[in-house]
This record gives structure tokens, sequence and C-alpha cells, in this order.
């Protein structure tokens, strides 16, 4: 029987919150897994050691901004209702 493949989400819209879009840069990624500690309801790590999306909005937008400035290679980006960057501003 074959095994059915989980999709990882790298990129997903939220339905509520200043935060409304949350991208996991997988190819930045480096596995330091501070994401999960600060935000395990919304990120995990998959069988290669890279985070991604579990439920964008299991979090608070305070939770998830923490998450994102947790990455130590600022691999989590987040954008507004209007598609602005939030974070980070470089």
């Amino acid at each position: 029987m074959e095994e059915e493949k989980k999709e990882l989400l790298a990129d997903s819209p939220r339905k509520t919150g200043k935060i409304r879009r949350i991208v996991v840069d997988r190819s930045a990624c480096i596995g330091a897994r501070s994401c999960v500690l600060v935000g395990a309801k919304t990120f995990a790590m998959d069988d290669e050691n890279l985070a991604y999306i579990v439920d964008p909005d299991a979090d608070d937008d305070d939770t998830v901004m923490l998450a994102a400035q947790s990455c130590p290679v600022l691999a989590i980006h987040l954008y507004d209702e209007d598609g602005k960057k939030i974070f980070p501003d470089v």
C-alpha cells in the first residue's frame, strides 16, 4: 500500500489578524527549530529538518511574529492584508 505524502506548506494565507500570509523560505532554512519552539502550533520540521507551516491560524499574531523573529536566518516572511511585507523589513 502506498503511503500518502503530507503536503508541506511553505506559503499559507491566514484568515484573521494583522499578519495575513506566512511564507517559509525553505531554501534559506537551516533547521534551527526556533520557530517551532516559539510557534509550535503553526510551525513544524519535516524529515529533512526544514520548517513548514502546519496551521497558519493556530497561533496569534504576536506568537507568529516572535517565531519569525527567532529565526537566525530570517527564513520566515510575514505579510499584511495588502500584501506588504511586515517582516523582515530588509
